[in-house]
């Protein structure tokens, strides 16, 4: 138990409990050789022995640390061999600048929306500090208001510092969850990351502007209690559109990036961060280098004297309606695929908060608050509505083509009939002719792990019109289990 007064590593003074995430606690310290005020963040001590956390908590150590930017909060000490007095002993720690604001969740929570210039002001900054990790090759895979700080300056400005590179992954390192999972926050993930693509630059650019569109609007552009709906919607829906008081400008620049094709966006922090300054300038949205910006996007005509340029004109017509958008028909090639979780595999992450809490995963979803305090304003995953109606006493039948085990203790052979807690019963052919979206929600909620596979072993371009023609169980699986799901791409009518 960390206390204040206590010392760690014979060196920092803890001074004020700031915070307490996933991971452990942060603590505002004096640091007592340098004379400073420091944040340390220490790590639970329940964790300190669990390889894939001090992994993640190394990551964000190192990637932290080489990354000098004023927008990004520095890193000044690390260490795993800490001991406190009166405390716990072998503590794993990170010392960072001590950033005096408030996170941006904490401001949206209080105000419930932010005006469009200051929330471009703190979209340009935030894109430029993203810039910094994009050059080294980092992507920062959770950028959501708990992560970045933002602070008041006198003459009425803000600066804005980005925070927790717990999960930032260098383009060729290893991952860093058990099975390849793909990490960030359902609620601003991007959609190729929830279809089990490596994170790319132009994947933070979507969360960013994800950030901004719950600014302008005073909610997210998708809600919903279940942070597998909301994976699902990031894939196939089109957000509704902002308040009709967002000006043009502003209300450019997030449509325009809020596109599902990650080659139709700004592909990087800093690209994104220029596109920004340009309408704060007033002047016309340039288009994502090299790359058209997808017709929906657009506020007005290109400009005739620079086709790379999008006037800003009057606000775009409404979009599709939640829940009745779809994947674009687009054809790109997406970044390296991670074959463990080919479909939309960052659900895996909420369903871990209801199935795996006991092995400390709630930690990777939930996300620390990379030194500073953070409301508790996200949605709880939900899930629960799904459970089998078998009661205690035989298997579960959900309904939609799977079974549920019986919840047999561990160690105690089920009884001639009964399904062990940690299968569940595959009818395979009960989902053939469905959507391959319902299919893989489904395999989801049961607890597979769906692989969903278009014509020629690709990515179907439309999960809702892609019919299934195939699973590959039948029978008893195990939770966890990978299952293979055959679709044949629909003609849809043209869009």
């Amino acid at each position: 138990m960390l206390t204040s007064g206590q010392l760690l590593a014979e060196r920092y003074r803890l001074s004020r409990r700031i915070a307490v995430g996933g991971m452990g606690e942060v603590w505002e310290a004096a640091d007592t050789r340098l004379d400073r005020r420091v944040a340390v963040k220490v790590l639970k001590p329940e964790l300190c022995g669990d390889a894939e956390f001090l992994h993640r908590f190394r990551t964000e150590a190192r990637t932290t640390a080489s990354l000098n930017h004023p927008g990004i909060a520095a890193v000044h000490d690390y260490g795993e061999t800490a001991s406190i007095v009166d405390g716990p002993k072998d503590t794993a720690y990170l010392v960072m600048e001590l950033v005096e604001g408030d996170p941006l969740a904490a401001i949206l929570a209080k105000e419930r929306r932010i005006n469009a210039e200051r929330t471009l002001e703190i979209l340009e900054q935030a894109g430029n500090a993203l810039q910094a990790a994009h050059e080294r090759g980092y992507v920062h895979r959770d950028v959501k208001p708990g992560n970045i700080m933002v602070t008041p300056t006198p003459d009425g400005r803000v600066v804005v510092k980005l925070t927790d590179f717990g999960i930032a992954k260098a383009a060729d390192a290893a991952p860093v969850t058990r099975s390849g999972m793909v990490m960030g926050t359902a609620h601003y993930i991007a959609p190729e990351q929830a279809l089990g693509h490596e994170a790319e630059p132009a994947s933070d650019v979507y969360s960013l502007a994800v950030v901004g569109y719950e600014c302008l609007a005073g909610h997210r552009p998708f809600l919903s209690e279940n942070a597998v709906t909301v994976a699902m919607m990031h894939i196939r829906d089109m957000p509704p559109p902002l308040p009709p008081d967002v000006p043009p400008h502003a209300r450019a620049v997030v449509e325009a990036t809020l596109v599902k094709d990650p080659a139709q966006r700004y592909g990087s922090g800093g690209e994104f961060a220029a596109a920004v300054a340009a309408v704060r300038a007033g002047l016309p949205l340039p288009a994502p280098s090299g790359r058209a910006l997808a017709p929906a996007s657009m506020g007005g005509p290109a400009s005739a004297s620079n086709p790379q340029m999008l006037a800003v004109g009057p606000p775009s017509a409404p979009h599709q309606t939640t829940g009745t958008g779809s994947f674009p028909h687009t054809s790109y090639a997406p970044p390296r695929r991670n074959r463990t979780a080919l479909w939309v595999l960052v659900v895996v992450l909420s369903l871990a908060l209801l199935t795996l809490a006991g092995f400390g995963l709630a930690a990777l979803l939930d996300g620390d608050t990379g030194g500073q305090s953070q409301p508790q304003t996200s949605t709880p995953a939900g899930g629960n509505e799904e459970s089998g109606e078998g009661g205690a006493g035989g298997a579960g039948q959900s309904g939609d083509g799977t079974s549920v085990g019986n919840g047999t203790e561990p160690g105690n052979p089920p009884m001639p009939g009964e399904v062990p807690a940690d299968m569940v019963v595959v009818d395979g052919d009960d989902y053939v002719g469905q959507p391959a979206s319902e299919v893989a929600e489904r395999l989801f909620r049961a607890g597979l792990e769906p692989v969903v596979e278009a014509e020629g072993g690709r990515l179907p371009q439309d999960p809702d019109t892609c019919i299934v023609t195939s699973v590959e169980a039948d029978g008893r699986v195990r939770v966890g289990s990978e299952v293979p799901v055959h679709c044949v791409e629909e003609e849809g009518p043209s869009r």
